[in-house]
Parts: structure tokens; sequence; C-alpha cells
């Protein structure tokens, strides 16, 4: 169970790093919204499911079904009576009763949470049994403004709290919240209280990754000794949440401690995987949501791992995205050296090579794609790169190519197949409703497409018979539309593409295979589904791993 749990997770890790990098080559920058970046909310909170159901009452339960001996009998339904109406007072009254299912045995009497939707034939929601006090902090919410510290001030009271249900949906709360809003709310903050809760052996790993987060915000310098203490210590439930923990003590530490972390998680190659994954993402959300440490300072730091090669692929990414270009020559030379058992690194180093700006980085790919091509495919794939400029290159040139015009009415006399080179370009004018031509250029070259003195070939006049596919070249098969068309011709295909007929006038020039552009769409349909079935996976596999589960006990 634990290897097929570790296999999804590295194979996950992978995808999510061909995202990463993805984004990277695309120049997008996501940074951290949540008020605690390595925390993931449990459930909808209370707010969101007052906000999603259109009544919210407390009800009392009145009578209980008589159990059935049928078993293809409906699930018996139990009667409740409305006491408080918390939300929705225009479609139910006080005293008035319904009729829902219950699960579990509860006496007459008993109080419960009941909310439903689609009025005036409500939908109820399965009963919550649940306190007076659980009902105020209800009331209360609804009062609270929408985001900002003022509401999280009031969430940060329920920490812990001996009602479990109430504890959860204050950590909830400040899991979804953005991360000013907890810089906004350190004054106030009990420092106290957040290092007794992190001694405490019996808190959970979740709401130690909360409480590490907040202590990085309101914490003291006097405050690094203890966290040193937890970094070194050998016992796992100390270092409980070490990602927190590590982003914490270099919050508080600056950049000084960054000599700790490199030396305890990244140049020591026995350290546990999970373990230096902690530091890198800690370091991440330093190098990426935070300026406390210098970028120059946490590249530095994590360039270590490119001594450990089953960790390499996962900064790579990191590295193109903090743009440290230092490392080209040395990634090269690891996608030359690799073998059977490291061959994963060929992707990463494809993907950053494809990032770099430098003219030698496109030179490289191509050294690399005679070592390995498919590695080379497969990153272009995920990046959704085509290899249309190499096609261009690569393509046999015509000795003597030929442009001219096509007088009107002698369409028929065209040029006739082999005359012009396999790649004609076409330059296109795409009219609007109220303009009556379109005007079509064709070329035998690039080289004629890019000279001055180009030949209008033909002229259409919106009404009138389209140009027909002679008129260009019989490898063109174009089927004008007479509102208004656009022709993309390739290498021994083209391809018609109907345009909107309200669109402005502008020019087209396509000198690109049509093969090499259109399955981009299709390439990122091929690879989502699938890859947001892997991370669902892994964050579930996660989610257990680290007991954001433990509601379920309750």
């Amino acid at each position: 169970m634990f290897r097929a749990i570790h296999s999804i997770a590295i194979l996950s890790a992978s995808i999510v790093a061909c995202i990463a990098t993805s984004v990277v080559t695309a120049n997008e920058t996501v940074g951290s919204t949540n008020a605690c970046p390595f925390c993931s909310a449990i459930s909808l909170t209370f707010s969101e499911q007052l906000g999603s159901n259109d009544i919210a009452v407390v009800a009392k339960l009145v009578e209980i079904p008589p159990p059935s001996n049928d078993p293809n009998a409906d699930f018996p339904k139990a009667t409740f009576e409305v006491m408080q109406i918390l939300k929705g007072d225009k479609f139910v009254a006080e005293g008035m009763t319904f009729k829902t299912q219950l699960v579990g045995n509860y006496p007459q009497g008993q109080k419960f949470l009941v909310m439903g939707v689609d009025p005036p034939k409500v939908a109820w929601t399965t009963p919550m049994k649940a306190s007076d006090r659980v009902f105020n902090y209800l009331n209360e919410i609804q009062k609270l403004p929408e985001n900002g510290a003022e509401r999280l001030a009031y969430f940060q009271n329920y920490f812990e709290d001996k009602e479990s249900v109430l504890a959860f949906d204050a950590y909830d709360e400040f899991a979804r919240a953005p991360y000013q809003d907890l810089l906004a709310l350190k004054d106030q903050m009990d420092r106290e209280k957040l290092l007794g809760w992190i001694e405490n052996p019996e808190t959970s790993v979740s709401r130690r990754r909360l409480y590490f987060t907040m202590l990085g915000v309101c914490g003291k310098a006097e405050d690094t000794k203890l966290l040193e203490d937890l970094i070194s210590s050998g016992n796992r439930k100390k270092r409980a949440g070490l990602d927190a923990l590590i982003a914490c003590y270099l919050t508080l530490k600056g950049e000084s401690g960054v000599d700790l972390i490199e030396s305890t998680f990244l140049a020591d190659q026995e350290v546990d995987y999970v373990d230096t994954l902690a530091a890198v993402s800690a370091l991440r959300f330093h190098g990426t949501e935070l300026k406390l440490i210098s970028r120059q300072r946490i590249v530095a730091a994590v360039r270590q791992l490119l001594d450990r090669p089953k960790m390499a692929d996962m900064i790579i990414p990191d590295l193109a995205r903090w743009e440290d270009w230092s490392v080209m020559e040395r990634l090269v030379k690891m996608f030359k050296e690799a073998d059977a058992d490291s061959n994963w690194l060929r992707v990463p180093v494809i993907t950053y090579l494809r990032a770099c700006p430098k003219p030698e980085a496109k030179q490289y790919i191509e050294e690399l794609r005679k070592i390995d091509p498919e590695s080379v495919q497969r990153a272009d794939f995920f990046l959704g790169v085509g290899d249309s400029d190499d096609d261009w290159d690569d393509a046999p040139k015509a000795e003597e190519p030929k442009k001219g015009a096509i007088p009107e009415g002698n369409q028929e006399k065209a040029g006739t197949p082999g005359e012009a080179d396999k790649h004609v370009v076409k330059k296109v004018t795409l009219v609007s409703e109220d303009q009556d031509k379109l005007s079509v250029e064709t070329y035998a070259t690039q080289a004629d497409a890019d000279s001055t003195n180009t030949t209008d070939v033909g002229t259409v006049a919106r009404g009138t018979t389209p140009v027909p596919p002679t008129v260009v070249n019989e490898n063109l098969v174009a089927r004008p539309n007479p509102a208004s068309t656009v022709f993309v011709s390739n290498t021994a295909d083209s391809m018609a593409a109907q345009a909107a007929p309200a669109q402005v006038s502008r020019s087209v020039t396509s000198s690109v295979p049509v093969a090499a552009t259109t399955p981009v769409n299709l390439t990122w349909s091929i690879i989502l589904i699938p890859m947001a079935v892997s991370v669902a996976i892994f964050l579930l596999l996660w989610s257990v791993v680290n007991g954001w589960f433990e509601r379920l006990i309750f």
C-alpha cells in the first residue's frame, strides 16, 4: 500500500512539475493567496454553507418515525419544528414543521442545524446536531465583513475550541483567507498562545502549520531558539508541519537562517525526501511571496539539489522561474549523462532550455534532440511547442520560385502544380461587413512574401462568385465563403477557416504549417483531464497522510 501511495505521489509531483515549467515558459507567476500558504481547508466553512443555501434554521426533533422491516421501503423521515431562523425568514416561520431524513438515534427535543434550498418545495439537508454556542456562532458570523483582518480576528478566538466543529471552522476560515489579511492581523495575534499550541504535542499537524505561519508574522527574534531546536530535533512529532516551521524560522531569522536549512536538508544527501521537499516548499514561499531573503541566496541554496539526482528534477522548474541561467551547461551535461535510472531529468532540462532567453539554449536543444528525440518531443508536447521553424528550414526549396498576377477572368490559367515551392505563403485581408472586397495575395516563397514588390492576385467582390481553388495552386485546396474567408496554406495542404462577418479588417500572414499550429488546444484537452485526476488523487492521499481527514472522527 505504501509503495502504491509513493508511486502515485511521485507521478503526481512529476505532472505538477511539468505544469509549473509550462507556466514558467509562458512567463506567468502565480503567488500564494492563502493566509496559511501551507494549509488546506478541510471542508466548506459555515459561511460558505450559509451562502449556498436559501434557508438555515434551528429545529428540534418532535417525532421519530417507527422502524420499518421492509427492506425496499423508503428511508423514514423524522418531523422537526422550527425554533429559530438563521437565514431565510421569508420562506419559513418559527413553529412550522417539516420532515427530513435523520441519521442516528436521538431523543425528542434534541436541537439540530438544518439547511434547505429551492423554496417553496424545500429540499432539506441532513440535520446536524449542534449546541447553543454553535447557533450563536452562526448568527455572529453573518454580521462579519466578507474579508479583512476584522473577520479573522473573530475566528482566531475559536482556535482549539472545546466545540471541535467551531475549531475546525475557524481553521478553514484562515486557510481560505488572503495572506495580506493575516499580515494586517499582526497586532491582534496572541503570540503566547501560539507558542503554547506549537509546543503542545497533541496539536494536529494542519493547525501547527497555521500557528507557525502566524508566529512568523507576530513572533520575535528570541523565538528562533525554539524553532532551531525543533528543526534540529530527530523527533518527527516535534517537527510536524516542517515546511511551515522552516518558513517561520526564515521569516524571523532572515537570510542568516538559510545556512542552517541548507546544511540540514539540502546539502546532506542522506536526508529523507519528504524533509527536503518541506525545505524546498519553505524556500519557494520566501522566493515568491516574501522579500525578506534575497533571491540570489535562495537560488544558491536550492541549486545544491542538483547534486542529488533524485531531487534535481524537482527544482529545475524553480531555477527557470527564478531565471538562474548559470546552470545551463551543467543541466546539458546532466542530460547527456542520464541513464535509464535518471532519464526523467531530461524533460525538465528541455523545458528549462525552452524558457532560457540565451541564444545558445536553442542550439543545445537541437544538440540534445539528436541524443534523445523522444524526451525533447515529450517536453515540447507539454509546452505546446511546434516544430514549424525546423520544418521550414529543412524543407526543399524550388530552384526558380515564381510569382505573378492572375488577370481577372483568367483564373483557370493560374500556376500549374509544381511551379511554385511547396511552402506557398498567402497574405489575406479579412474585411468586415461594411466593406465589399476580399484581397488575396499569394507568393511562391517566404522571400517573395517579405518583398515589398507584392502583386495583387485577385479581388473578390462581396456577393459575387468567390475565387476558385485554382487561383493559387492545386496543392491549396481552399473552399472560400463569400461572406468572409481566411485562407491559410502549408506544405502540402491548406485550410479554410470561417471568420465572423463582424470582424474588423486585418491582415494575416502564415508561413507555419497548419499541423504545427492547430493541435495546441487539442493537446491541452488531452493532458488536462488526466493531469487534474492525478493531482486530485495526490491531494487526497496527502491529506490522509497529514491528518487533514481527522474531522471524520467527529
